[in-house]
């Protein structure tokens, strides 16, 4: 009993190191069928990233290659016939034989022919059972074998190597490819006629082409620009006393008074830029758009009737009054009034991809996310002007008069600007996305100007200060802010020829801390500062100037052409 007991210890240990050993005896028979194949396909071919040696020591040895695989670097020997020269930077697969290493001399390989694997041209006629496919970077990580060897993919890493007849048995041969990152293995179908309508290669260089540049036409609304009742009139009848006052009964608004400038505004943009390098990994982008001087305005003359005028309120005597500018046998005249308003921006800045810098080849099957960093100029301007022609139909009170206020101001922004581009490739079509920030100086000046002309008995006197502007407000007002200006944008192309795209896309932009000229006005007016100045004069110094800051933004759809090469 004691002997048998032993025994079956024995036993139960044998079997459990039977267990444990079967599962790697099994992997290792796969493991040297894969082998087996792993030697097979690396004793004929070297795949990598294909370069030109600097040293320059050697004609027969002009490029190198630094094998996906196995990481080794090899000198490259061009056999008679087989010229490299257009495939340097490019990703290749070679086929031919590995010489030296084994006495410690340099590893060479003897190139008998290549396959661009990159796309970027129509592959050699020779490689007739080759077609397209994206690829990972040669030294994102080695080429491994997929576990199970009927997972390995039909594809076009190599041309004209017979599979293993272990791997597909009684099957004609195929060229095999041992991909570097399964999940993003793509293979396309071989282009048949139409071949101008071929989209451009999209691995590793964006939307395809080292250059590019974009011409649009803008429809774009922009943020109105908001003024105080400039012009009102009264019906034919109104007592002089409240003709053209706001708040009076049948008082209407002919101009100001609420939104103007907010009509659709066509301009256009230009936007270009260039790639460093096949890479794609460090470029320069530029930018500069303009919108149409957009206008409001107005104009009347009148003899008296319409009544026409220009409401302020009288901080002397605390009501609504108006200044008059056509009354029945008071006044006849003409008024002119303007407001304009004037947007253009511009910007350059370095694009990088955040996946890495210098590493020679990108695949993103078609997408590709890119930092911005540099710099925005933006300038928004609005200018409004007020003209009246009087003349005075009292006998008692003869003369003539010309008077003007005007209101300008002019925003500047210079400032450092962050961003991302997302770029994603459909084939025919393609999307961008873009999300930008600027943030910076804003230089902000507000000009008032006015004047009166008085002409009496034949004598002409100027005098500073018209409705207004007054001697209290009048000059030139400077001064710096921190702005932002953020901006939003997606464009959707269409390809037209490899090269040329039809483009649509939106806008959206932002500019914080702005000075509009209508928020400059101010109606609260002592009448006593009227040409010819009351004296002496009495009561407070109004209109005074104070900064009146608000916000800007503009909007819109883009229509137009991209052009790569």
């Amino acid at each position: 009993m004691r002997h048998s007991s032993r025994y079956s210890t024995v036993g139960l240990c044998l079997l459990a190191i039977t267990m444990l050993v079967s599962p790697s005896l099994a992997d290792d028979q796969e493991e040297g069928s894969a082998s087996q194949l792993r030697r097979e396909m690396s004793a004929s071919r070297r795949v990598g990233y294909l370069r030109k040696r600097t040293d320059g020591d050697s004609d027969q040895q002009r490029f190198v290659l630094k094998d996906a695989y196995d990481k080794a670097t090899y000198r490259i020997l061009e056999q008679p016939g087989l010229d490299l020269t257009e495939f340097v930077d490019r990703y290749v697969s070679l086929q031919g034989e590995t010489e030296g290493g084994t006495d410690g001399s340099p590893l060479r390989f003897a190139a008998q022919r290549v396959t661009a694997l990159d796309d970027r041209e129509p592959i050699s006629a020779k490689a007739t059972k080759v077609r397209p496919a994206t690829f990972e970077a040669a030294d994102a990580r080695p080429i491994e074998l997929p576990r199970e060897l009927s997972d390995i993919r039909v594809a076009a890493l190599t041309d004209g190597l017979p599979a293993p007849s272990e791997v597909l048995g009684s099957q004609p041969p195929y060229s095999l490819d041992i991909e570097t990152v399964p999940e993003n293995y793509a293979v396309e179908p071989p282009v048949t006629g139409f071949s101008w309508l071929r989209p451009p290669a999209t691995q590793g260089d964006g939307l395809g082409g080292r250059a590019w540049i974009r011409a649009e036409y803008l429809s774009w609304l922009t943020d109105s620009l908001r003024t105080p009742a400039l012009i009102t009139t009264s019906p034919t009848g109104t007592a002089r006393a409240t003709a053209g006052v706001l708040g009076e009964t049948g008082t209407s608004v002919l101009f100001g008074g609420s939104s103007i400038n907010n009509d659709p505004q066509s301009g256009g943009r230009l936007r270009g830029g260039f790639w460093w390098g096949d890479a794609r990994k460090v470029g320069v982008e530029a930018e500069y758009f303009m919108l149409g001087e957009q206008s409001s305005s107005y104009q009347a003359t009148s003899t008296g009737d319409p009544i026409i005028a220009r409401p302020f309120f009288d901080i002397v005597n605390g009501r609504e009054t108006a200044e008059l500018v056509a009354f029945p046998a008071v006044v006849r005249g003409d008024i002119q009034a303007t407001a304009l308003t004037n947007l253009q921006s511009g910007g350059i800045w370095m694009r990088f991809d955040p996946h890495g810098i210098g590493s020679p080849c990108e695949a993103r099957s078609g997408r590709k996310l890119d930092w911005i960093l540099g710099y925005r100029y933006m300038k928004l301007e609005d200018d409004i002007g007020i003209n009246e022609n009087l003349t005075s139909l009292d006998p008692a009170n003869p003369g003539t008069f010309v008077i003007q206020d005007g209101f300008t101001t002019d925003n500047k922004f210079h400032g450092i600007e962050l961003g991302a581009v997302y770029e994603a490739d459909l084939g025919r079509f393609y999307i961008e996305a873009l999300s930008k920030i600027a943030v910076g100086n804003n230089h902000q000046v507000a000009n008032i100007t006015g004047f009166s002309d008085i002409t009496e008995m034949g004598l002409l006197e100027r005098f500073p200060g018209g409705v207004l502007a007054q001697r209290t407000n009048i000059g030139s007002y400077s001064r710096d802010e921190l702005a932002v200006i953020p901006q939003l944008g997606a464009t959707i192309g269409w390809r037209i020829t490899p090269r040329f795209s039809l483009t649509a896309g939106y806008t959206f932009v932002y500019f914080s801390n702005v000075v509009r000229a209508g928020d400059q006005i101010s109606t609260d007016i002592n009448p006593n500062l009227f040409p010819p100045e009351a004296t002496p004069f009495t009561g407070a110094l109004r209109p005074e100037f104070a900064w009146r800051e608000t916000d800007f933004w503009a909007q819109g759809l883009s229509f137009g052409g991209d052009f790569r090469w």
